[in-house]
């Protein structure tokens, strides 16, 4: 077997190895099957590795590169609506039937189980019986075929002894200029051929962002293996993860995990590499988290199995890796590598049948090494229970130590990881990350600025501030922002609004004569910025400090003087007007057109009529105070922006019957919490509570942890108490 040792390195910088096996077959007592290759790689660098694997291996006029194929099979909805427009059954008709289908991968079997509690179903089948007997057979046919997206296959470059390429192997189409196999992925492998996963993560291309900045800012040379190698010991990284701070941390940042990293308190990278093979569905539903986490504690000593120390011992006896079977197997079972390579593709393969071959075999192996029969069924049973939700070592180890260094830049480096993360950052995501930089970090946003901001966030490394992107004001595009940028940096910084108004809008406003006449005879027409952009820019804050104002409301000064300039009416700001002296009005303009803004909402709270309503019944508290564990239970006050309202039923497990409720997220300033509506709650309040939307509420709650979101929600009770502002 000859192996060909691909190190891949582009512009200095190391994006990957891997080890491509080009030989025709495996060794006896080697492995039971070809070795998956799966690499991540940034996603912005993604193509130099297919470039690259071309370059290698296609040579000499010969074609060894191609990607594998793939195939969409024909499932129940689909067919059923293709072979029943065949029999001219009612289109109204058949979309009614398949509308009841609850999962679209429903098999022949789930189709009668529905036919025996649904009538409709069941009357569908009675009626067209032809129909039912077609899609039998047509169910899980190949319905179109198109490219693997990320699977690449390197044949050999020989063939019994004679010079070959891929044609040689197995059938091979083009497609949008691309070679493709005929073959799925499984059926290449099947025929002993290597099939690698050129797998593309945002969160490596995030990460040299950050480094990059660090590096050239701070005059440093980190790597991401430097600092895996030198750093992981750090113990500012393991407090900042063991206190929660995981947002925008690779596979760390969902409410869920954070909550069991808080509570594993994670103090070595073995820690890291356990939680992130953990924190799966099954191992969840199986109690061996919380198993882990009273081991790590030290509130229970664990327990090992005959002869499974040396494998488990960083897991405290909880088999967690496919590696630790593998390895308890091979020592305890006697099983050769051959083997023991049998039960790695049985448990990757989630392949009972198999599992079951291997079992009398390791029993006989334990006992021979001095394992107790009793022991030998008990290891063996839990092979078998853990094989079903296993995860690889390796796998687990590569994101762990990837989260590591995310995190490591966020303790040490917090306002350049910011930065990268803001930029990076979905809208929804951003209030997040600024309620944890204000907690965790020096970083601070602040709102842009007409004379700093840029069309992303731009970050005065000095100060530590992070100054919004004016492409996040609505209605700004990036035409618009490069047009202005354009302007400040050929002829310096605006002034002042009237300065502004007067440079942008030189060749357009007609009150004004300028005798340099434009480079561009449709520059004096194709401005992409108008009025309603300025008055967007001024209630962002955009000329807080260029107009040196002192308080939020003379945004509305700002703004009349932005209209004289601009020729506009005398009523243009009529609106605004009658808020003037309404504070939060004006941040909420701000939040709403920007999405940055503070709002003051005990200010709030304490000036309206609630408060005397409330006294006695529930004491205010803030947001971020309620998503403190020990406040669970606590009934409270609170004044928040309702940014979402969703409506929602479930059924009663007692009745049966279908109720209505609805979710809020409330949100105050950069801290966001959920509020659950119940359903006699709902019902009373329905008509206010639908309306809600980007509105401040006061409302009366109860703080109650939620184990779906894994943190505190506030809930409603009967007597709940709310008031809209």
């Amino acid at each position: 077997m000859k192996v060909e040792k691909v190190q891949i390195k582009t512009a200095g910088s190391h994006i990957g190895v891997s080890d491509c096996v080009v030989g025709k077959g495996l060794k006896k007592g080697s492995h039971s099957a070809m070795p998956d290759i799966d690499t991540d790689f940034a996603s912005d660098r993604r193509q130099e590795i297919k470039e690259y694997l071309e370059k290698r291996y296609n040579v000499r006029g010969k074609q060894r590169v191609f990607s594998a194929g793939t195939f969409s099979t024909l499932k129940l909805k689909a067919v059923l609506k293709d072979v029943a427009r065949v029999h001219r059954i009612p289109v109204n008709l058949v979309n009614y039937i398949t509308a009841i289908f609850e999962d679209d991968n429903m098999g022949w079997t789930e189709l009668f189980k529905l036919a025996a509690v649904n009538k409709k179903v069941r009357k569908f089948i009675l009626d067209y019986p032809e129909v039912i007997e077609e899609i039998r057979t047509l169910m899980g046919q190949p319905r179109s075929a198109s490219i693997h997206a990320s699977a690449i296959i390197v044949t050999p470059d020989e063939k019994d002894g004679e010079p070959a390429e891929c044609f040689d192997f197995l059938p091979i189409r083009k497609m949008d200029g691309l070679l493709v196999s005929e073959f799925d992925g499984y059926q290449v492998e099947s025929i002993g051929l290597l099939k690698e996963d050129v797998l593309a993560t945002k969160e490596l291309s995030k990460l040299s962002a950050v480094l990059d900045i660090v590096n050239k800012t701070y005059n440093k040379d980190y790597t991401i293996e430097s600092i895996t190698e030198n750093e992981i010991s750090d113990a500012k990284t393991y407090s900042l993860l063991s206190a929660g701070y995981t947002q925008n941390v690779f596979q760390f940042a969902s409410r869920g995990i954070t909550r069991f990293i808080m509570d594993v308190g994670p103090d070595c990278i073995e820690d890291l590499i356990a939680i992130n093979a953990l924190y799966r569905p099954a191992t969840l539903e199986i109690g061996a988290t919380e198993d882990y986490i009273r081991y790590k504690r030290g509130e229970v000593a664990p327990v090992y199995n005959f002869g499974t120390y040396e494998a488990t011992k960083n897991t405290f006896g909880i088999m967690t890796y496919q590696e630790q079977y593998m390895q308890i197997v091979h020592t305890l079972g006697g099983f050769d590598l051959g083997k023991t390579d049998y039960l790695r593709k049985a448990i990757g393969k989630k392949n009972a049948e198999l599992m079951a071959t291997l079992k009398d075999d390791f029993i006989k192996g334990a006992i021979a090494s001095g394992c107790p029969d009793y022991e030998a069924n008990e290891i063996w049973h839990k092979i078998e229970v853990a094989g079903k939700y296993s995860f690889n070592r390796s796998h687990a180890a590569a994101y762990a130590l990837t989260a590591f260094t995310g995190a490591w830049l966020k303790a040490n480096y917090p306002t350049a990881f910011y930065t990268v993360a803001l930029q990076w950052a979905e809208d929804k995501e951003i209030p997040l990350l600024m309620s944890e930089m204000e907690l965790c970090s020096e970083a601070k946003i602040v709102a842009p600025d007409i004379n700093v901001s840029d069309i992303a966030f731009y970050t005065d490394y000095n100060s530590n501030e992070i100054f919004w992107s004016l492409t996040r004001i609505k209605m700004l595009g990036p035409k618009a922002v490069n047009f202005i940028m354009d302007e400040r940096r050929k002829h310096g910084n605006f002034t002042s609004i009237e300065n502004f108004i007067h440079r942008i809008f030189k060749y357009k406003l007609k009150k004004y004569q300028y005798w340099d006449d434009p480079d561009n005879e449709d520059e004096a027409t194709r401005i992409p910025v108008n009025s309603l952009h300025v008055r967007h820019l001024i209630l962002s804050g955009c000329f807080d400090r260029v107009e040196k104002i002192r308080s939020i409301n003379e945004r509305f000064h700002i703004m009349e003087k932005a209209a004289v300039e601009l020729g506009l009416e005398k009523n243009a700001n009529d609106f605004y007007r009658q808020f003037y002296e309404v504070d939060h009005f004006w941040s909420m303009q701000q939040i709403n057109i920007a999405g940055i803004g503070s709002i003051d909402y005990r200010r709030i709270y304490d000036n309206s009529p609630a408060k005397d309503k409330i006294r006695g019944k529930a004491s205010y508290m803030t947001l971020r105070d309620a998503l403190v564990f020990e406040n669970e239970g606590k009934r409270i006050a609170v004044c928040a922006t309702v940014a979402e309202v969703e409506e929602m039923s479930y059924k009663d497990k007692s009745t049966g019957e279908k109720k209505q409720f609805c979710k809020l997220k409330l949100q105050q300033n950069n801290d966001l919490i959920e509020l659950v509506c119940w359903n006699d709650f709902y019902l009373e309040n329905k008509e206010t509570l639908s309306g809600l939307k980007n509105k401040i509420i006061i409302i009366t709650t109860v703080i109650k942890y939620s184990d779906y979101t894994g943190c505190n929600a506030l809930n409603t009770y009967k007597t709940s108490f709310i008031h809209s502002i």
